[in-house]
């Protein structure tokens, strides 16, 4: 049986690791695995296949490199070689192409991914579900560990490096691996390396690759247990033998059986647990006793996004294919335009037969002496070049290779013509009118960019990183949003339609008392509308209930403050004019030794005699 585990090594291993190996392998008898054997013959003749089918590719890319980007390109995987510090980029005679590249690569980055602003949320996958007061916090606040983790880790740094390939090569994997210090970790492999497979759905399910790791970087990376005899004697020399370069094979693929009639093994190399993807290293084209790391995950542990796909091919087109013949046809001009020059300066001469193996020169200063000055030296043609079409045709071409990489999008504001815009908000508004054009791209970078998410919250949900669900989200499908540029052009638009329609209606309501905003519009769900859409933290915010309370508090304490203004305004007015209002009936005489205020307490003359005197 294969020995496979349930951790792989290289998501635990960092230096204080290496630290603990042991200086000598421990001497075992290898007796050949048989199932080892077939699964690595099959994955090897997989990746033969997977070869054959890249060839194209891998010529195109080739183009492209030698143009554009030659330092993301091997053209063989060869152990030890020592000549990877030599100049790669003769080929190159106008930066145009390179630098419309990194202009293209900073817009990506920066307008769907921003690593200083959020750029996804994390919502339930229901239309109608409304989360409550503690599946929002909790939705807020594993948006929080997720970008702590992201930030802490080369998450960013390799999306950088994702979006430089995605530009040139259309082509862009990259590995997420957990990992002991910054909980994840990723690699970004380049064109030559990898080999991809799609499957019915056009989604790329298969990844496979062939590297160099040195024997110091194998034992750190896999453990010397795992390592075959040959890398563990080098590893026990030490010295010069630990930077011996080993090319290593890697798979990662549907853990489907790869069993053949005849074979014993009816589900080879099926990783048992239920998993969906099965990982395997092993050392390329050697006949080792086993492999370097065999493991199982749940949830597919890389993402490979396009840029635009044709049919099922499993490789993207790119911008740096559609410029490839501007910036290719930009090179040939500049060497013309260099030439042009050079023939003006030094131009080809022509000279006297009797000059030959004479003392010549045509430098400043210096004198040639002939005896004919008919017979001297002479330019061989009239250099008659018109180098202010050359640049403006050479201008025209630069221009056509930029706005092949949406230079003009993303360089927006130095291009603006005229009137400038007047807030951020019409900033964001024709940006994202112009990123429209990315809108397919966009949408397939951010649905690998989704699978990084959740590849992330896997590796923290099983390191214990994340808070318990509340009870509300039990059973709830949970979905991503993303806040690219053009989802921030959105809700600016909408944004400023309510700002709109509420200055409207307060300015209205100025004038028409009657006319109360409130009626006809529900402030309450206007302005948490406005605030989400805004990006306003919820935790910031009360709960509806909260406002509810804080509503019924504030009615009581009006009305008890309206009833203690009440008694104060009857013991400050009232009260002291009824008791004057009493003074002065007392001192009315109406008649029959009767005041007004006798009067007024039924008093009559009849009747005075019973009233009680003194």
């Amino acid at each position: 049986m294969l020995d496979i585990a349930t951790t792989a090594h290289y998501e635990l291993a960092n230096a204080s690791l290496l630290a603990d190996a042991p200086a000598f392998a421990k001497k075992l008898w290898y007796q050949e695995n048989q199932n080892w054997e077939d699964l690595r013959q099959q994955l090897e003749a997989r990746l033969y296949g997977l070869r054959n089918w890249r060839l194209s590719w891998w010529e195109h890319w080739a183009a492209l490199a030698s143009a554009i980007l030659p330092r993301r390109y091997h053209w063989l995987i060869v152990p030890n070689t020592m000549s990877r510090g030599l100049a790669i980029n003769g080929a190159i005679k106008d930066p145009t192409g390179s630098q419309a590249v990194r202009v293209c690569t900073a817009g990506l980055r920066s307008g769907i991914m921003s690593s200083s602003r959020p750029w996804f949320k994390i919502k339930p996958g229901l239309k109608n579900f409304k989360p409550d007061r503690a599946a929002q916090l909790w939705f807020e606040d594993t948006q929080d560990r997720i970008y702590r983790v992201f930030n802490g880790s080369n998450y960013y740094e390799s999306s950088t490096q994702m979006f430089e390939d995605l530009t040139v090569f259309g082509t862009a994997p990259r590995l997420i691996y957990g990992d002991r210090d910054s909980i994840i970790r990723c690699y970004n492999p380049c064109a030559g390396e990898y080999y991809l497979g799609v499957g019915p759905d056009g989604r790329v399910n298969s990844f496979y690759r062939t590297y160099v790791q040195t024997v110091l970087q194998m034992v750190q990376f896999f453990g010397l247990e795992r390592c075959s005899p040959d890398v563990q004697a080098l590893w026990e020399q030490k010295g010069a033998a630990l930077e011996t370069e080993i090319i290593v094979a890697h798979a990662i693929e549907p853990n489907f059986s790869l069993a053949m009639p005849g074979m014993r093994d009816t589900n080879l190399g099926k990783v048992p647990g239920n998993f969906t993807y099965r990982e395997v290293y092993w050392e390329w084209g050697r006949n080792t006793p086993q492999p370097l790391s065999m493991v199982g995950y749940r949830e597919k542990p890389f993402g490979a996004p396009r840029w635009a796909t044709t049919s099922n091919d499993p490789y993207g087109r790119s911008p740096g294919m559609d410029a490839l013949p501007d910036i290719l046809q930009l090179h040939t001009m500049t060497v013309r335009q260099a030439e042009a020059i050079e023939k003006i300066v030094r131009p080809p001469m022509l000279a006297d037969i009797g000059l030959k193996n004479q003392p010549s020169s045509i430098l400043p200063g210096r004198v040639t002496y002939v005896a004919d000055v008919a017979k001297g030296m002479k330019s061989m043609y009239e250099i008659n070049m018109d180098l202010d079409h050359m640049n403006q045709l050479i201008q025209k071409i630069e221009g056509r290779v930029e706005k092949w990489f949406f230079n003009d999008l993303f360089q927006m504001m130095d291009n603006l013509e005229g009137v400038q815009p007047r807030n951020e908000m019409e900033i964001a508004e024709r940006r994202g009118e112009k990123m429209q054009v990315l809108g397919p791209v966009v949408e397939g970078v951010t649905k690998e960019l989704a699978g990084d998410i959740n590849r992330t919250v896997a590796i923290m949900g099983r390191r214990g990183m994340l808070m318990p669900k509340p009870q509300s989200l039990r059973g709830i499908p949970l979905d991503i949003e993303f806040d690219t540029m053009i989802a921030v052009a959105q809700r600016a638009a909408e944004t400023a339609a309510t700002e709109r329609i509420l200055t409207v209606m307060t300015n209205v309501s100025k004038s028409y008392p009657d006319a109360h905003v409130e009626d006809n519009v529900n402030l309450d769900k206007t302005f948490r509308s406005y605030a989400e859409k805004g990006g306003f933290a919820v935790s910031n915010m009360n709960s509806e209930d909260d406002v509810k309370q804080t509503r019924l508090g504030r009615q009581k304490a009006n009305a008890q403050a309206a009833q203690q203004a009440q008694a104060a305004q009857a013991a400050t007015h009232t009260l002291p004019a009824v008791a004057g209002a009493a003074k002065d009936a007392s001192q009315i005489d109406t008649g029959g030794a009767l005041n007004a205020l006798q009067v007024m307490q039924g008093l009559t003359p009849a009747n005075q005699a019973s009233v009680p005197q003194g």
